[in-house]
């Protein structure tokens, strides 16, 4: 009987140690973003976790968390960096509170258009934003993507004109770029979270917003305006990023493993979802009963908004960084 004893508890000891080897060897990961559920930044982290769970043969687990359940844009990025989540999807002019540099990619009419962009962030400007991130604060990129450009949406009729603009209380996501680019369109900028934009905009205290046209639609902006102009003001990159302390746990390969699944998430939501979806929410716009109007004088509102490409390009850092992206082919 001892023996039997003996034998079941080396049995149930030898278990153990096989369960918390395979444990060990699987690891998961926390990815928290705030937009809404089955949108281009929610099918983008779910590729990532596709791509990765595949690549790492199921070691390396992600779970999505969407619509700000975690937190809200600028706190996940600030939870990230504290270590309490280890990854988010974020725009990429949010970590310009690390590095300041980064703040160029939020400048207006600094992207020429799609092949612009993607060159940029797929090239030597990419390359040295991602070094100096990762210099600066605790966050390590391991993909770019893009929304695409932005326009202007509003409650009432379409403001086509930039004197229109005066006055207006629109919403500004809560970073400088924003705040003074709708200072010199002579609006009156009003700092509202993107989870409470819908809110904002159905109570009145925002009389319009921008965003890209498919992130409007995946918030169902279109049931709280009912016009669109088509400024294409800004380009709207996110970065996916992951906490480089809980990235330097695991193996070299591992690390490879996860930067390759970001970079082709990131293109592949680019790719798939951003360019395309420009004109597909155009269309869905106006099936929805908005009016969708090209903005007019196009060089009048760039020329207005010109000094902040100074005021943001101050230092020799940022400076570099302007040049770098305006010459990119």
């Amino acid at each position: 009987m001892k023996r039997r004893i003996f034998s079941l508890a080396a049995v149930a000891s030898l278990s153990g140690l096989t369960i918390s080897t395979n444990a060990q060897q699987t690891q998961s990961l926390r990815l928290a973003h705030h937009h809404a559920p089955g949108g281009q930044v929610d099918k983008t982290a779910q590729k990532f976790s596709e791509l990765l769970k595949a690549s790492s043969n199921g070691q390396i687990t992600v779970t999505v968390f969407p619509s700000a359940q975690l937190a809200q844009e600028r706190e996940a990025f600030a939870l990230l960096n504290q270590g309490v989540i280890d990854m988010t999807l974020t725009s990429v002019g949010l970590m310009d509170q690390f590095f300041p540099p980064v703040a160029v990619t939020a400048l207006p009419f600094v992207f020429r258009d799609w092949n612009h962009a993607n060159n940029a962030f797929e090239g030597e400007f990419g390359r040295a934003l991602t070094a100096g991130v990762l210099q600066q604060s605790n966050s390590q990129v391991v993909g770019y993507t893009s929304l695409g450009f932005r326009d202007m949406l509003f409650r009432g009729e379409p403001v086509t004109d930039l004197a229109g603009m005066k006055g207006l209380r629109m919403r500004s996501p809560e970073a400088n770029v924003w705040v003074r680019m709708f200072q010199l369109m002579g609006a009156r900028p009003t700092p509202v979270t993107w989870g409470e934009v819908y809110t904002a905009m159905q109570t009145g205290v925002a009389e319009g917003l921008e965003s890209p046209g498919m992130a409007a639609l995946d918030m169902k902006f279109n049931e709280v305006t009912k016009s669109v102009v088509q400024t294409r003001h800004m380009f709207a990159p996110m970065a996916i990023i992951i906490n480089k302390n809980r990235l330097a746990r695991f193996s070299s390969e591992q690390q490879k493993l996860i930067i390759a699944a970001g970079a082709e998430a990131g293109r592949w939501s680019s790719k798939t979802l951003g360019e395309p979806g420009e004109q597909q929410a155009y269309r869905m716009m106006q099936e929805k009963g908005m009016k969708v109007v090209a903005a007019k004088d196009p060089q009048a509102w760039a020329n207005a908004v010109k000094p902040l490409w100074n005021e943001v390009a101050k230092d020799p850092e940022s400076q570099r960084f302007l040049k770098l992206l305006v010459d990119t082919k």
